[in-house]
């Protein structure tokens, strides 16, 4: 019978394949332009095959046996426990990264880079404690300048959303 920390490392591993296989394929579903000299779908699917690569790792130190066990993870006995971590919240943080993963996948062009991106950007903050305006504060100027690197500097065009662009509000 193996240990609930392999288990754990196993299922974490193989939801890590899967997710990334998942954004990998999604990325290559992303419409490139003629003569752009990198697909828009570049940098997501280079995220879904470093999240495959780290699960693979993940199971592979599961089936070496080199997980600890769940009680050697506990502090020692000498020295004071850390409080304990508030469940809930990790997994709720944790949903949200996945469901963001996967909203950003499916609806980068319709919504656009940039409003999404900043969305989940503060909505992650926003579960791990930080306030609204400072957690707006940091994903606004973040993802703009992602935005302009990979408009401008390596020339892969970010959709903006076809919603402003059914508004008028860009050609």
């Amino acid at each position: 019978m193996t240990s609930a920390a392999v288990r754990r490392e196993l299922l974490v591993g193989a939801l890590a394949i899967g997710g990334g296989g998942l954004v990998m394929w999604l990325a290559g579903q992303i419409r490139g332009m003629p003569g752009q000299p990198v697909s828009p779908g570049f940098m997501p699917a280079t995220v879904g095959g470093a999240a495959m690569a780290v699960g693979a790792a993940m199971m592979l130190r599961a089936a070496l046996g080199q997980v600890p066990p769940i009680d050697e993870e506990a502090a020692p006995a000498d020295e004071p426990a850390d409080e304990p971590a508030d469940e809930p919240a990790l997994r709720a943080a944790a949903l949200w990264v996945m469901a963001g993963i996967a909203a950003i996948s499916v609806l980068f062009e319709a919504v656009g880079f940039v409003p999404l991106l900043v969305t989940w950007i503060v909505g992650f903050l926003l579960l791990l404690g930080v306030p609204l305006l400072r957690a707006i504060a940091f994903a606004v100027p973040l993802v703009l300048a992602l935005g302009f690197t990979f408009s401008h500097l390596l020339g892969v065009p970010l959709p903006p959303g076809d919603w402003l662009i059914e508004l008028g509000l860009l050609g």
